[in-house]
């Protein structure tokens, strides 16, 4: 027996260890560029200056994915430090799912899910963090004092909201439902008295933070008046390599459903709920990285059907081979990337991200910036790669550095044109396809800004201009 339960947590160890190294070269091949990934980090380290969030640096966003990866920025103000901690929460989420799937089915199964689901992760996001807090009120179920269970479910679906106020609400407000609703059927109101204690927590460690920034007038502008504005304006469909994850979504609604009518199973009824909140991340921008984690998070259910319809599919001596194969289609993409990886010594918080070095081109134009600085200018940066610049420069310059529409509060996004083009201590950076760019990039600013100002020169496909003096 002893020979059993040792075998048993060697293979565990082992099998963790798989999706521990799956996630990282994932996570550390990701080429650099994408301003999903820029725009957040942007954010943390922004709080490691001293920038307080809405007060400072105004965002649509909620602060709690920002301060959570502001830590290791803290130690390394780079992005390389960023991603260890984004390998950090994949790893811990993918061995949640592990753990999960592991208790209702077998490790074979759990191995081959986790691995599949590493194949997806790259870079983190506020979905992904509301998406590993649904997952872990699924884990606090299992815990077998059901009152520290429903106390921690509490923190963290409050914590929810704190992460991203739309779907977080949602969150927030299926788990007050389903706690409600498990306390009347097992007739303990005890439960659902440790869940409002752990509601309140959060939220109101989260009051008095505002109070204590002062930023409580600017939290409402940023995050409440301005979130109509993001998502009127920003509403796009872009199904690119959304098409599996859809698939997925839908198999493992029906999973849910399927085991909540069947066996009455109150752990799918809260997968099926809390699933839904995370599906919610694609409202109003239904693109790739809005929708993954929510077909990550419903391959649980999946692999339930499976294991319910097709019980021999997958055994504990053939799963090794599926996790060779998975890990070896991960390790060919890395390893196309590690012998081609263009890094870039040039930019101290860009250094050992591949493809840094593609950034290398607008070196010019950082030190032109950093010239008109050094004699008393001041740069104002119009584009949604402007980002790019400022962790090259090592600088960071709200809102500008995310300088997009509903991401400015109820501020009408052409008064900081007006503004910029007022003032003839002002250079302006902005590039010509600024209207083409990004949809995200607010209306009105090229034209503005070539109306009111005279070209100084250019660089590539920027333009440089100054304010005619005549205002």
């Amino acid at each position: 027996m002893n020979a059993i339960v040792r075998n048993k947590k060697v293979t565990t160890v082992f099998f963790c260890f798989l999706i521990v190294l799956a996630v990282c070269l994932k996570v550390f091949t990701f080429r650099a560029g994408v301003l999903d990934e820029l725009w957040p980090y942007d954010l943390s380290r922004a709080i490691t200056m001293g920038y307080v969030p809405y007060k400072d640096y105004p965002i649509v966003s909620m602060p709690l994915f920002g301060y959570v990866f502001a830590i290791p920025l803290l130690i390394s103000r780079t992005l390389f430090a960023y991603r260890v901690m984004t390998a950090i929460f994949f790893s811990a989420m993918l061995v949640a799912m592990y753990f999960l799937i592991e208790k209702r089915t077998s490790a074979g199964y759990a191995l081959c899910a986790a691995l599949f689901a590493a194949r997806f992760v790259e870079l983190a996001t506020y979905n992904m963090l509301i998406m590993f807090e649904a997952l872990l009120i699924v884990c606090c179920l299992r815990l077998k004092n059901r009152k520290t269970g429903y106390f921690l479910i509490g923190i963290l679906a409050a914590l929810a909201p704190l992460t991203k106020q739309s779907s977080g609400s949602i969150l927030l407000l299926f788990a007050t439902g389903l706690v409600f609703y498990s306390a009347i059927r097992n007739r303990n109101k005890k439960l659902f008295a440790a869940y409002l204690a752990g509601v309140i927590i959060p939220l109101l460690i989260f009051l008095i933070y505002l109070i204590c920034t002062s930023s409580f007038y600017e939290f409402w502008d940023c995050c409440f008046w301005g979130l109509f504005s993001f998502g009127g304006d920003n509403a796009a469909i872009r199904l690119e390599g959304t098409i599996p994850m859809v698939v997925i979504i839908i198999a493992g609604i029906a999973g849910d459903v399927y085991f909540w009518i069947k066996k009455r199973d109150e752990e799918s009824l809260f997968h099926l709920l809390t699933g839904l909140a995370v599906a919610s991340n694609a409202i109003p921008i239904f693109e790739y990285y809005h929708i993954v984690m929510a077909g990550l998070f419903f391959l649980i259910p999946v692999t339930y059907l499976i294991k319910e319809f097709a019980p021999k599919v997958i055994h504990i001596n053939i799963a090794p081979v599926i996790a060779v194969m998975i890990l070896g289609i991960i390790g060919f993409f890395a390893f196309d990337v590690i012998k081609d990886p263009r890094l870039s010594d040039k930019w101290d918080e860009l250094k050992l991200i591949p493809s840094a070095g593609e950034f290398d081109y607008l070196e010019p134009l950082v030190n032109a910036k950093k010239k008109l600085e050094s004699e008393g200018k001041n740069v104002v940066v119009f584009s949604s790669s402007s980002v790019v610049l400022a962790v090259m420069d090592g600088t960071c310059d709200p809102p500008y550095d995310m300088f997009l529409k509903g991401n400015l509060g109820t501020k009408d996004p052409l008064d900081y044109a007006k503004e910029a083009c007022s003032d003839s201590n002002n250079v302006i950076f902005i590039t010509t396809d600024y209207k083409d760019e990004n949809l995200q990039n607010p209306d009105g600013i090229l034209e503005y800004v070539e109306s009111h100002c005279d070209p100084l020169g250019s660089y590539d496909n920027w333009i440089i201009y100054s304010p005619k003096t005549n205002g």
